[in-house]
Formats: C-alpha cells, sequence, structure tokens
C-alpha cells in the first residue's frame, strides 16, 4: 500500500520521502525535513508554551499566516496540488486573479486521450485555459481560485479514468503498479478460460450434453466477466468518454470487440450452446494490458530524461539574512532578486546570479551540453541549473523563478511541446474519423459475410477482427513521441527549441547565413594587445595608462584598468585630469600622459601598429598613448574570431551547404574575417532592413535559408529566414523570431543541430509510413477473412511497439 502523503505543516512543501514526525496531543505533525522540524520547535519554545498545539494558538503563529510563511493546515489539503502563486512574499493573491495548475497525467494512451481530458477540464466552471500534452503526459490549465479548487479539476480527470498529479510525484509509479496487478489478474484468469475453453472447442469433434456445457460454460463465464469488469474497465471507461467528447481512439475499438464477442458467448451459453468466445474477449483484454505496460515501459524510456530536466529546477534554497548570515533553507519560490544564498557540494542553483564570495567548480551540462566543469569565484556569474562539484560559494541572485535561465529554459521547452506541426495537426483530424470509418468497414465485411452465407459466429468473428487490427494508434503517437525524443536530445546538447516546426525546416536548409559580431566572432570588445613603442615597458605604461582611465566609466577605460588589476600592476595618482573629447590627459608622477585618437595622442606611432600586430581579430581599434609629447605605447582593442567558428564552417561546407555573412559593420572589418573564415558571399555595412532584404533575394532565388544571428538589430533577418537560429548572448533566452537557440553560444552547434533535425524528420517519416502501410495492408486482410480476432489484435499491438521501439532509437545512439 502506497505510503500517504504529507504536507510540512511549517514551509507547506509536500515530503517528497519519508517525513519527520512531532507527536502532539491531537495528532502528529508532519515536516518535509528535519531542519523545518527544529525551526518548528524554536518557534513553539519562543512562545514559552509546552504544547505544540498551542503554538497555533499565538500572536507569533498569525504573524507567519499573515506572512505566508505558514500556511493554513485546512487549505494546505486542497492547494497541494496548485502551482506556486507568482505572488511577493506573503502578499494573498486578490480575488479573481488567475492561477496556474500543472499535473502529471498517467494513463493516456494516445492523443485522443489529451483531447478528451481537455475537453473535460474547459467545462469545469472557473477554468479559462486548458492544454493537455500526450507526448510528455502533461497538463496545464489557468484557473479562479475563487470559483474552483485545483482538487476540483484533479477529480474532473480522475472521472474520466486517468490518473493527476503534481510533476515529480510518484502517481506514475502507482499507476504502473496498478496497471501490472490487473495484468496478472487478468492473464491468470484468461489462461484459465483457455484451458476449459478446450473443453468446449471438443464439442466440435464429439457430441457434449446439455449439462457437460454448462458445467464447463459458467466457470468459464465466471472468469470472463472478472476480467472484462476489472481488466477491461480502464479501457471501457476511455473508450466511453472518448465517443462522448467525440474523438474515439483505439480502445472504442477493442472495446465494442471484446464486449460483441462476450455478449455473443453469454446469449448462446443461456440457449445452451457451446459457440462460446470467452476466450476471445478475455485474450483481446489481457493482450491490450500487456501492450500498454510494454509501451508504457519504452515510453518511460524516452520521457525520463526530459522529465529531470523538467523536474531540475530545486526546491529549497539556502537563503542569507541579517538573522541568519550563514544561510537557512527555506521554499525556493521565496526567493527575489538581490537576495544572497550558499551554494555547496552537490546543490543546485535556484537562481542565476553572481558569486560574491567563495571558489568552486560547478557542472552546466544540464544547460549548455558541455560536460567539462568550470571552475568559478568571485565576480563570476552562475546559472540556475548548474550543479555544484565542489566548493563553497556565496551567491547574490540576479534573476530568480520563471525568469532565470532554467526558468526560461523550462517554459521554452514546455512550450515547444505544446506546439504541434501542421502534419500532426492534419493527422490529429484525418484520427477523429479514422475509428467511426473502421466500424462501418467492419459491420459491411460482417454483413457481407453473412450475405454470402457464412455462419452468424464467422460473420461476427470477422467483424471483431477488421475492428481490432486497425492501428490509431501508431498514427497518433508517430509525431509526438518523435517530438519528445527531439527536444530532449537538443536540450541534452545545449539546443533550446522553441519551434518544433523548426526541426522539420532545418533538415531542408540549403543556405546558412551569420551575423558576424557575436555569432562568428565573440561580441566583446576586449584590450587584445599593448605594443611599447618608446623607452618604457608594458608594466609603467599600463600603470600611467589606468592611472589616467581611474575615473572614466567608459569601456576602453574598464579595459585599461582591469588589465592593470589582473597584471597586479601598482597604479599611481593622476593629476589635473581632463577629458577634452579626442582623449583623455593628465600629469602622472609629474610626467604629461595623453591617451586617444592618433591626432591627439601621437600620429607618428600609427605606421608601426599595422606591421607589428597581428593576433587573429575580426576588427581591431587602435587608442595611442604619449608620454612627455613623445610615442609610448598602442593600445589595440578587438573583436575576436570564436576558436571554434572555423571548424564549424568546415564542417558545413561538407553537408554541402553554402555559406554567407552579413554584418552591419564596417566592410574591412567584415571582409578580414570573411577571408580568414573562407566565406566567399559577405557583405558588410548593413542597415537590419538591408539585412533583411538579402535574405528574401536569397529566398527568392530558391534558397532554403537559415539565419544565425545574436542581435536585436537582426530580428528582422532572423524573421525572413526559413529557419531562424539565436546565439545566447547572456541576456533573456526569450525566443522572440528564432525557432532554436544555441545555449553554448558555439558555432559549432550548428552541424549538431542539422544532423539532429535530419534524425528526427527520418524517425517521424520512419513511423508514420509505417503506421500508414500498416492499416492498408491490415485492415484488407482482415475483411478477406484470413486472420482471427486473436492474431488481430497481436498485429495492432506490435505496430503501435514498433513506432515506440523505432522513436527509442534516437536517444539510444
Amino acid at each position: 500500500m502506497a505510503e500517504a502523503l504529507h504536507t510540512c505543516d511549517l514551509c507547506g512543501l509536500t515530503a517528497r520521502c519519508t517525513p519527520a514526525e512531532l507527536p502532539a496531543t491531537e495528532k502528529p505533525l508532519w515536516f518535509c525535513c528535519q531542519g523545518c522540524k527544529m525551526v518548528y520547535i524554536l518557534l513553539m519554545e519562543a512562545t514559552g508554551s509546552p504544547d505544540p498545539r498551542s503554538f497555533r494558538e499565538t500572536e507569533l503563529f498569525r504573524q507567519c499566516r499573515a506572512a505566508g510563511v505558514i500556511p493554513g493546515l485546512e487549505t494546505d489539503t486542497e492547494t497541494s496540488l496548485q502551482a506556486p502563486v507568482a505572488a511577493s512574499r506573503g502578499q494573498m493573491e486578490p480575488a479573481g486573479h488567475q492561477l496556474d495548475l500543472d499535473l502529471r497525467i498517467s494513463g493516456m494512451w494516445c492523443p485522443a486521450c489529451a483531447w478528451v481530458i481537455e475537453t473535460a477540464v474547459s467545462r469545469v466552471t472557473g477554468v479559462y485555459k486548458s492544454c493537455c500534452r500526450f507526448s510528455s503526459d502533461r497538463f496545464h490549465c489557468s484557473y479562479d481560485p475563487a470559483t474552483t479548487l485545483p482538487s476540483q479539476i484533479v477529480q474532473a480527470i480522475e472521472k474520466l479514468g486517468y490518473k493527476a498529479a503534481p510533476p515529480g510525484g510518484d502517481a506514475h509509479s502507482r499507476e504502473r503498479k496498478s496497471a501490472w496487478i490487473r495484468f496478472g489478474i487478468s492473464a491468470f484468469l484468461t489462461l484459465n478460460i483457455m484451458m476449459l475453453s478446450l473443453a468446449l472447442y471438443a464439442g466440435f469433434f464429439t457430441h457434449l450434453a446439455a449439462v457437460d456445457i454448462q458445467m464447463i460454460g459458467w466457470p468459464v463465464f465466471g472468469m470472463a466477466t472478472i476480467v472484462m469488469i476489472h481488466g477491461g474497465r480502464p479501457i471501457f471507461q476511455k473508450a466511453w468518454h472518448g465517443l462522448v467528447a467525440g474523438s474515439a481512439g483505439m480502445e472504442a475499438l477493442i472495446s465494442m470487440g471484446s464486449l460483441s464477442a462476450y455478449g455473443y458467448s453469454v446469449f448462446n451459453l443461456c440457449q445452451g450452446s457451446f459457440y462460446v468466445y470467452f476466450d476471445t474477449a478475455s485474450m483481446l483484454i489481457t493482450l491490450v494490458l500487456l501492450g500498454k505496460l510494454i509501451e508504457g515501459n519504452v515510453r518511460k524510456s524516452i520521457e525520463a530524461s526530459l522529465d529531470a530536466f523538467l523536474n531540475l529546477m530545486p526546491q529549497k534554497v539556502r537563503r542569507c539574512s541579517s538573522g541568519f548570515p550563514e544561510g537557512r533553507y527555506e521554499a525556493a519560490e521565496r526567493l527575489v532578486s538581490g537576495d544572497v544564498f550558499i551554494l555547496t557540494g552537490g546543490e543546485i542553483a535556484a537562481a542565476d546570479g553572481v558569486v560574491i564570495a567563495g571558489a568552486g567548480r560547478i557542472d552546466m551540462s544540464s544547460l549548455t551540453g558541455e560536460a567539462l566543469p568550470v571552475s568559478v569565484k568571485a565576480g563570476d556569474a552562475v546559472l540556475s541549473g548548474s550543479k555544484m562539484l565542489g566548493g563553497r560559494l556565496s551567491i547574490k541572485s540576479s534573476a530568480v523563478g520563471t525568469d532565470s535561465t532554467l526558468g526560461q529554459m523550462i517554459r521554452l521547452m514546455e512550450t515547444a511541446l505544446s506546439r504541434k506541426i501542421p502534419l500532426e495537426d492534419r493527422t490529429e483530424r484525418m484520427l477523429r474519423w479514422f475509428v467511426p470509418g473502421i466500424v462501418l468497414v467492419a459491420i459491411a465485411a460482417g454483413a457481407g459475410c453473412f450475405a454470402a452465407g457464412r455462419p452468424l459466429e464467422e460473420s461476427l468473428l470477422r467483424t471483431i477482427t477488421v475492428m481490432v487490427i486497425s492501428c490509431p494508434c501508431a498514427l497518433g503517437i508517430a509525431i509526438p513521441l518523435a517530438r519528445v525524443a527531439g527536444i530532449f536530445l537538443a536540450a541534452r546538447n545545449g539546443l533550446l527549441v522553441c519551434d518544433f516546426s523548426a526541426l522539420e525546416q532545418a533538415d531542408r536548409i540549403t543556405t546558412v547565413v551569420f551575423d558576424k559580431t557575436g555569432t562568428l566572432t565573440t561580441g566583446s570588445w576586449s584590450l587584445l594587445d599593448i605594443i611599447c613603442l618608446g623607452i618604457y615597458e608594458e608594466e609603467r605604461i599600463l600603470a600611467c595608462a589606468a592611472a589616467l582611465e581611474s575615473r572614466s566609466d567608459h569601456f576602453i577605460a574598464v579595459e585599461i584598468r582591469n588589465r592593470a588589476l589582473r597584471q597586479q600592476v601598482d597604479i599611481p595618482d593622476a593629476e589635473i585630469i581632463n577629458d577634452v573629447g579626442q582623449g583623455i590627459e593628465g600629469r602622472v608622477d609629474g610626467l604629461a600622459v595623453r591617451i586617444g585618437s592618433p591626432a591627439w595622442a601621437g600620429p607618428k606611432s600609427s605606421g608601426s601598429v599595422n606591421s607589428e600586430w597581428s593576433n587573429g581579430a575580426a576588427s581591431v581599434s587602435r587608442v595611442f598613448m604619449s608620454i612627455a609629447d613623445q610615442p609610448a605605447a598602442v593600445f589595440v582593442f578587438g573583436d575576436r574570431i570564436r576558436p571554434t567558428a572555423l571548424e564549424a564552417l568546415n564542417a558545413l561546407r561538407q553537408m554541402g551547404k553554402k555559406l554567407a555573412m552579413i554584418s552591419g559593420d564596417e566592410p574591412g572589418a567584415v571582409k578580414y574575417v570573411a577571408d580568414t573564415l573562407g566565406i566567399h558571399n559577405f557583405r558588410g555595412g548593413l542597415r537590419p532592413r538591408e539585412k533583411a532584404e538579402f535574405i528574401r533575394d536569397l529566398c527568392r532565388n530558391g534558397e532554403k535559408t537559415a539565419m544565425v544571428g545574436d542581435g536585436v538589430n537582426d530580428a528582422p533577418a532572423l524573421a525572413g529566414a526559413d529557419l531562424a537560429v539565436a546565439v545566447h548572448s547572456g541576456n533573456s533566452l526569450g525566443c522572440g523570431t528564432a525557432g532554436i537557440i544555441l545555449v553554448r553560444s558555439d558555432p559549432a552547434q550548428l552541424p549538431d543541430l542539422l544532423n539532429l533535425a535530419r534524425r528526427v524528420n527520418r524517425i517521424i517519416t520512419q513511423n508514420l509510413y509505417w503506421a500508414i502501410i500498416y492499416n492498408l495492408i491490415s485492415i484488407p486482410v482482415a475483411v478477406s477473412g484470413l486472420l482471427n480476432p486473436l492474431v488481430a489484435v497481436i498485429a495492432m499491438l506490435l505496430s503501435s511497439l514498433s513506432v515506440v521501439g523505432n522513436t527509442l532509437r534516437l536517444i539510444k545512439k
């Protein structure tokens, strides 16, 4: 028997493992961990009361309730399934405000199940939006808490024969256990029915008295009835609700076939005839249960890793405050931007932030697909979802909850899972007519057989055979299951799929167009080199420059000061600092120092730079420095080409893709990058409108284009391309016009994307062709009378399993 779930009497979280118990005078108190238990005891002791229950009558308890620290026990039962409320700490949602509810659904066998759940829940008063995804077994809706409760929504779902629970719960394991028990009982009884039926079949060869038929038939009837009621209940329940919702599926065909055989057998048994088919009816139910168990295990393999990612967000965080400088564990949803939290070994970051103290190594593979650990220290950024491998970090949060990197990725992935490609919509519309069409064909086949002079028993079996051999499930799961596998594989490789149809387009791309800055180059303007031109060494040059730039916020000044800090240069004081537009001047250690343009700081030094400096920059900007009116140094600032860019472009060339590059930068810098990377089709100095026109020209010439960019200026070009790929630049992950985001900001991910798209599309095509060919062959064979119902149901189950198994190949490679 499954252990009952308890809600923590302090923080309100559901205990996900064995909870801590605190005996009380009335009933035990439950806590999700020992920490909550000890905090509760401390608060109770602060009131001076020896009885834990009396703590609830104190002013302290009422203040905690008002602040939202301790939820009310009476409401916890109704709201434990409620998604976290998007409100500030302690504030109740105003009346009429819509809340979101996310649930994990167990027991869906085909996309028709998801449609039935959506239809039923949308009729519940107070529910405004509902979306059920067969591909990920997830349900989402918005509801008015003043009108309805989460428990009412769950009841509406469970009335349909499905199980609903919060994501991450153990509803699936309980459902699988129940399914195995149901199958075990049905299989045991069916085997006994088959053995007793052999005695009845002996009536074809020898005479059986009426009393013999009754003695054998009624026990068979009893066992078959148990199989139909206990084993067939979920099938019949889903079939009925599917018919009511106007979306009948495979369950309706199995139900009609098995109930027809069962009803006809009961009628013949009452007439004293040995023409009974209880074995056929029972075997249909048992084989379907077995097939769905096998299919469920395979689907679990496909969905398990995706679930692990979607459940990656930690539930608690060690938040620091003035009262608890070393941190205290709280519900992660209470963390707000600006809070400081502690991260130690084995923990997962609950928010994006910057390290303010400590050092350690983190694993970001869940976000970027990069397996190598990253060392972080004070000043480095940490993304939510990063796992701490070792060390201790104090992190100041900058983005929390759904605004964090992990929160954005989860939201975008769930959106991609819910969107259907046009082919999937057409398939589902066809499936709504598939079952009624098959029923008509089956009835026509049986009627034709009977009209041809065949016995009624043979005509009935032919009707049942046609109904059970058709396989709408194979058609229904061909695309959704591949979508789950494809989106998971993309995420595992640092590719965030915002729109699944983008993978379909990626397989057709002929030309890849890159923006230069931030895509093929790093996009960060940094100090690349210091060229000393006079008698002063680099350390002296850097000290004078940092002193002169000590009060400026210009990026050039910041870069110079950062270089001085990294090299631990002693920075002297500067006097009489003046900013004159073309540069800056002042006195350092009594010497006149100038930094700026060639005309301002020393034009005689410009000629030596071109010959002396070459360091693989995409484009460079030179800042000159003079000391005592003599050329002293040249500071070279530039944007470097990404180390993996050339390798990525060579891989694309080997795949037969044409390459182009466009940029708003000056043409000379664009030409340098193009020549370095071997790109012959390039344009520089383009405005956003001209970038979009470049893409349209390619499309008019018959090219299927992919645009890869990272900036707002690329939005028109991304929108005009067949495939829009955004390079994550460290800001918001909002997809905008992009269908896919390269989370690692690495152009080497693009060949991986095209290879993945080819694999996913190949699997979808194979699944659809197999499902269509199977039905085109099997249904005419069944109409001809060459098969019996048992062979037909086995063929139907193998068809569904072949689609699931073929999709499994995606994640096993």
